[in-house]
């Protein structure tokens, strides 16, 4: 029996060292501040995880503008995850893409913005009879930014009176992994999610475009680090 126990043991111990290797992506969204904290804990552990890209995604309505930043990493399957979980814990929103998800789904794309444009997108592809999976959803509980425009006519105080209302309003911003059926309906995806305002990923074309970008940067300081040695050596 305790030979039995060990043998479990060291294959637990292999599964966690496979899974500690591999790499997984991750997109996150939420406010600046959140988004700031984890772009500061990827940095911190650049061996073990490399932001992609961050961006701000500024969403324009009648009367007000609407902020929120979006950030997607690379990295060991548990460093991503403990960002997700420091992400959802403070109330963003994040998803997970793994090897096998890209190999299964490869026309898989994610969309990022307010849960009600969100659902306005769902529920226009399906009257367009484009076909769609959900695979994942999240939603953030913490707050975005909103303001009243600036170029807005109304007098001063009541501007100030409304603007940090606005910064506490409670927008739920919404995180989708999507699977469209044939590549043929990406086009008309994209236009339907720029038409409600989303911001879009196609997790094949950017992991593609930033993992060479990260390779040639990787590459750029191994010959730097290379050429500091060799004049160090030269003196």
């Amino acid at each position: 029996m305790i030979e039995d126990r060990i043998q479990i043991l060291r294959r637990a111990a292999k599964v966690s060292s496979k899974e500690k290797d591999a790499d997984v992506w991750c997109v996150i969204a939420g406010n600046d501040k959140l988004l700031d904290d984890i772009a500061y804990n990827a940095i911190t552990a650049k061996d073990r995880t490399k932001i992609l890209f961050r961006e701000t995604i500024t969403i324009e309505e009648k009367h007000t503008v609407k902020k929120f930043d979006c950030i997607m990493l690379r990295g060991e399957t548990l460093k991503i995850r403990e960002l997700c979980n420091a992400s959802n814990e403070r109330g963003g929103a994040s998803i997970q893409i793994t090897q096998e998800l890209l190999k299964t789904e490869p026309n898989a794309l994610i969309l990022v913005g307010p849960e009600d444009a969100i659902k306005k997108f769902v529920g226009e592809t399906g009257r367009k009879n484009i076909k769609i999976e959900i695979l994942i959803e999240d939603h953030t509980t913490g707050f975005i930014k909103s303001e009243i425009k600036s170029n807005l006519k109304i007098p001063s105080f009541l501007k100030n009176t409304f603007t940090p209302i606005l910064g506490v309003s409670d927008v739920v911003l919404s995180t989708i992994l999507i699977s469209v059926k044939k590549e043929e309906y990406i086009k008309d995806i994209r236009s339907i999610s720029k038409k409600n305002k989303l911001f879009g990923i196609d997790l094949k074309n950017t992991i593609k475009t930033t993992n060479k970008k990260v390779n040639e940067t990787a590459k750029k300081e191994v010959t730097e680090k290379e050429s500091a040695k060799k004049e160090v050596a030269e003196k």
